[in-house]
Parts: structure tokens; C-alpha cells; sequence
């Protein structure tokens, strides 16, 4: 994340400067920091006014002195949001070169090979699974969902960050034609490719929706069961994520998520890592946090079904981190895990 302070050397704009200094140091932020004191330089911006902070290049306060309180805020929000933007990129270019990752000769070169490492350290097989479609694979995920979900025929199943609809696909099998499936996913990329795998196997029943799933699009008390296959820890704001789901489930509905967790303290280079962190690994955050936030949400019998440890192979640590980043995560005496949790609203 980039900040520039703009001012011209006033006081306020000077006082603007150190409690935005301070704010980046008192969070360990890696945010880097500059000031812009050329008048000409500043009105590029279109600001009314001074002291101004601007985050990657777009203006979020001017024309006064912010407090540490008021810095903080912004900053965590544009945090939040390029962490989305981010993901939503990855995952979209993954929907993209997809096809063409399998149609190419095994012995050829492809960049988007090598950077596809990180996604696929998790990924579970799927290929014995009833409903399962090849194409509708991409290899994202880390656990298996809805073998635990209790998916019974005639359910409306919810799937959240349903990719290319390979879990939609599965949860069809079980619902079967009485039953209906929805996947929701923010890449509009990879809405088209599941919305093209459902028409090419003539699935009535099966929708997808481009949408947001901190702000799901759909009404309350409307799902029995929700999935969702290594998607929510890549989103900051998981508090709002598992109210979200707790607010479209029926009463007495439940969801089954698997998910990455980790145990033990990160190096902050490697949670702020932008590759590790589109690949589900430097964005998960504590288990018991993550099993905290579900708590919060007022969800009921929390159960962990299945613990997977995650291994991440050194060629791909070597790939993302520099040597000083490994040793400290060698070093640091921590664990990443896959989940599945269940969880039931009264």
C-alpha cells in the first residue's frame, strides 16, 4: 500500500505526516510512506484542500487533521479492499488460462504454471465424488465440503466463492431435481465459465450469481444448507461474512465450510506476501479466532469434522518469499491447517 501525505509544510500538514508515521509503525504496517510538498504536484490530485492522504492513489481525507483513530480506519479499509481486489484478479486470471493450462503439451513452457503452485498445495480429489465434472475442477480448493454438509434431496444449497462450479456440481448430485443449487462468486470470469459448464450438461437447477459474499444477494431465512470450499479466509472481513451466511440461512439450517486456519505467529512478511496471499495461505488467520467469529455470529453445535495439515513444499516458498522471510517461518514453530466446520442457526 502506498501513502502520500500531501501539504505545503504547514503545521497541521506536518502533524498530519508523523500521526500517519505512527500509525503504520504502531500496526507493523508495510505500507510505505511519503509526503508531496510541490503545489503542482498536489493540485494533480484535485484536492480542495490541505493537509491530504492519499491511498494508492485515490484521496480519503482532506482539508483537516485526522486523528490516529480516523488514520487507522482508512487504512484498514484500503487494506480490505486491495486484499479483495487482489484476489479477484488471481482468481479471474486462473478462470482465464484455465483451458489453456490443459489443452497445452506437458513438456511446454507456461509461466501461469508455475504461479498455479500456490493454489494447488491444498487441493483435494474430488474425481470419485457423485456429480463431479472435470472442467468444472481448477484445483482450489482444500478440503471436501460437502461430503460432510448432510446434503439431503429437495435442500436449496448455497455455495460461496463457487469458482468454476465444481462443489455446485457435487451438491447437484446430492439435492437432486426437487433440490437447486446456488454458487455465488464476485470474478465475473469465473461466473461465465460456470454458468457455460452448467448449460453444457443442461442443469435447470443449478444457478450462479456474480455477487459479493460479505453482502450476499439473497433474501433471509431462504438457504438449508451453505458451503463453501477455501474461500472465506482469503476475505478480510469474515465477521460480516458468517453473519451474512447466519441471516440467509433457514432456521434450523446449517452450513459446512472448509477453510485454512493457521496456529503460531507468521513472520508479517509472509502474511503480507500478495502471491502466498491469493493462494489461501498468508491470508488465514488464527484457528481460534476464525472459530471465534462463527461464535459471534450466534451459530450453534460448532463442530471441526476433519483437520488436514497443510505442507507448503520449499520450491514454492522459495518462489514467493526471500531467504530471511523462510527462516524466520521455519523457525517460527507454527502450523497452517485445513478445516471443515459445521455450524447450525437456531
Amino acid at each position: 500500500m502506498e501513502i502520500i501525505v500531501l501539504g505545503t509544510g504547514c503545521p497541521n500538514c506536518k502533524t498530519t505526516y508523523e500521526r500517519v508515521a505512527k500509525v503504520i509503525a504502531d500496526t507493523n504496517s508495510t505500507a510505505t510512506l511519503k509526503k508531496e510538498e510541490d503545489i503542482m504536484e498536489i493540485m494533480k490530485y484535485n484536492v480542495l484542500s490541505t493537509p491530504a492522504i492519499v491511498i494508492n492513489n485515490h484521496v480519503v481525507i482532506q482539508g483537516k487533521v485526522p486523528s490516529e483513530k480516523e488514520i487507522s480506519e482508512v487504512l484498514t479499509t484500503s487494506n480490505n479492499q486491495s486484499k479483495k481486489e487482489l484476489v479477484k484478479q488471481r482468481y479471474s486470471e486462473l478462470a482465464l488460462t484455465a483451458d489453456e493450462l490443459k489443452s497445452k503439451c506437458c513438456c511446454g513452457t507456461n509461466p501461469t504454471a508455475l504461479s498455479k503452485k500456490v493454489y494447488t498445495i491444498m487441493s483435494e480429489d474430488y474425481s470419485k465424488l457423485k456429480g463431479y465434472e472435470a472442467d468444472a475442477d481448477l484445483g482450489v480448493g482444500c478440503g471436501l465440503p460437502t461430503e460432510y454438509a448432510g446434503i439431503k434431496e429437495g435442500d436449496t444449497v448455497l455455495d460461496l466463492g463457487s469458482g468454476a462450479g465444481n462443489d455446485c456440481f457435487i451438491a447437484r448430485a446430492e439435492v437432486g431435481e426437487t433440490g437447486k443449487v446456488i454458487g455465488i462468486d464476485f470474478s465475473p470470469q469465473m461466473i461465465e465459465k460456470a454458468r457455460k459448464n452448467a448449460a453444457k450438461r443442461g442443469y435447470a437447477n443449478v444457478e450462479f450469481i456474480e455477487g459479493d459474499i460479505e453482502n450476499i444477494p439473497l433474501l433471509d431465512n431462504s438457504i438449508d444448507i451453505v458451503v463453501s470450499n477455501c474461500v472465506l479466509n482469503l476475505l478480510p472481513e469474515k465477521d460480516k461474512i458468517f453473519k451474512e451466511i447466519y441471516r440467509v440461512l433457514k432456521p434450523g439450517g446449517h452450513f459446512c465450510i472448509s477453510d485454512v486456519v493457521l496456529n503460531g505467529a507468521f513472520p508479517k512478511e509472509f502474511t503480507d506476501n500478495a502471491s502466498m496471499y491469493a493462494g489461501c495461505i498468508a491470508s488465514a488467520i488464527q484457528k481460534e479466532d476464525y472459530l471465534s467469529e462463527i461464535k459471534k455470529a450466534n451459530f450453534e453445535d460448532i463442530k471441526i469434522k476433519r483437520t488436514k495439515t497443510v505442507l507448503i513444499p520449499d520450491e514454492v516458498l522459495e518462489e514467493h518469499l526471500d531467504e530471511k522471510t523462510i527462516e524466520k517461518y521455519r523457525k517460527g514453530n507454527v502450523g497452517i491447517y485445513s478445516i471443515t466446520v459445521t455450524g447450525v442457526k437456531d
